[in-house]
């Protein structure tokens, strides 16, 4: 091969290293770039379906142990709630996380109740009256709630931003985004359950 012919070639060589190596760089910087794994929420309450349904009304608490297995009674979970604006069992696990961009929540209530998980400016009640004052929370969460002209309170309609999971279910949540700070939940229904999002720093 003459001299006039080997450098072009060793020049088209030379190029194609550099564009392998850029291409290897660029699916390097894609990796870097995953999605993140979702994170499971889970949503926990131990409500008994007799008492539960005799204040409440009837489908509101399903067994979650078996037909026949008594959870808490409706008269000391309202004890509780009051003494201590909160109720252990009721809960989200966990109630706070530090996550990625881009990480997807998954909510599975493993409770006898429907909970909803929704997205709020600030922390406030629900639209069950009778249990935002025991909680500390007397003003609705404006997400939560619609006030009504005479006065009562009525559930906000079901949105990405406020979703109701129904008993021993799991539904895909929210994904959280790189732009919004730390972003604050609740259960519109038991307004001391919270879950407080923070980003991960890199």
């Amino acid at each position: 091969m003459s001299k006039r012919m080997v450098m072009p070639v060793l020049g088209l060589v030379g190029f194609m290293a550099v564009g392998f190596t850029a291409q290897t760089a660029v699916r390097a910087d894609d990796d870097d770039k995953k999605t993140p794994d979702p994170v499971q929420i889970r949503m926990r309450d131990f409500c008994d379906q007799r008492t539960f349904d005799l204040v409440a009304g009837p489908g509101t608490c399903i067994p979650i142990i078996g037909s026949g297995v008594p959870g808490m009674p409706f008269g000391f979970f309202f004890g509780e709630l009051l003494q201590d604006k909160s109720v252990g069992e009721w809960r989200f696990n966990p109630d706070r996380i530090e996550v990625e961009e881009g990480t997807k929540l998954i909510l599975t209530n493993l409770g006898g109740e429907t909970h909803t998980l929704t997205k709020v400016e600030k922390l406030g009640g629900g639209f069950v009256a009778p249990l935002n004052g025991p909680s500390g929370t007397p003003v609705p969460a404006p997400e939560c709630a619609q006030v009504l002209p005479d006065g009562s309170l009525a559930p906000q309609p079901e949105s990405p931003d406020n979703q109701f999971v129904e008993a021993l279910t799991t539904e895909q949540g929210p994904t959280i985004k790189g732009d919004e700070g730390t972003i604050r939940f609740q259960c519109c229904i038991h307004p001391w359950m919270r879950l407080v999002v923070k980003h991960k720093e890199h």
